[in-house]
């Protein structure tokens, strides 16, 4: 009788291991689900501050965390093909980085009534994805997300993320202004948003 127990357990365990893993892997973690099918045009940034909308625009690597970070501070995380947008950033220069497997990074000038577009793509990393920061226009990354949208997600108050240690924020600057000097991020460089209309 034990054992037709401990079996029937084991079965039963067996059954409820994949819905959690379904559970999981649809929110990134630290985030909650905002909307589907999300429309980047109606982003508006808070009078006076600048927005910046961040998507990954493909389902490869859809399970890998990417979380990011203004200046130190993490404002999102994303998974697969999703978006997060900050509304509220204060006008002046600024890191915005991402964290997988390594940190990649982009400095940005905010202009106060600008919005910004990223786009976040997974690359081969040793172990897993890295990530690559690319600024876009409100239409080159609405051909990129597609005409279904993007799941919008916020972060979960009661579940807040990690900011970058100040070991992590000088080392992910340091390595930005020492490839700025050997000519890469040229796309940032020259990068300066989108006025509000």
């Amino acid at each position: 009788m034990k054992n037709h127990c401990e079996q029937s357990r084991g079965k039963r365990l067996w059954l409820v291991i994949p819905f959690i893993l379904l559970l999981t892997a649809c929110t990134p973690a630290h985030m909650v689900l905002k909307q589907d099918n999300f429309d980047i045009k109606t982003v508006k940034p808070t009078a006076g501050k600048a927005a910046l909308v961040i998507a990954r625009t493909t389902s490869l690597g859809g399970a890998i965390n990417f979380h990011t970070y203004l200046d130190q501070s993490i404002i999102g995380v994303t998974k697969g093909k999703s978006c997060i947008v900050k509304y509220d950033i204060e006008p002046g220069v600024k890191y915005l980085i991402a964290r997988t497997e390594s940190l990649e990074e982009a400095k940005i000038s905010f202009e106060p009534d600008h919005i910004y577009y990223v786009q976040q793509s997974p690359r081969m990393g040793w172990v897993v994805a890295r990530v690559t920061l690319t600024p876009l226009s409100q239409e080159q990354l609405l051909s990129e997300i597609g005409s279904d949208g993007c799941t919008l997600y916020e972060m979960d108050s009661k579940d807040m993320g990690d900011n970058l240690t100040n070991d992590e924020y000088k080392e992910a600057v340091a390595d930005y202004e020492r490839e700025l000097t050997e000519g890469h991020h040229k796309d940032f460089t020259d990068y300066k948003g989108f006025a509000v209309k």
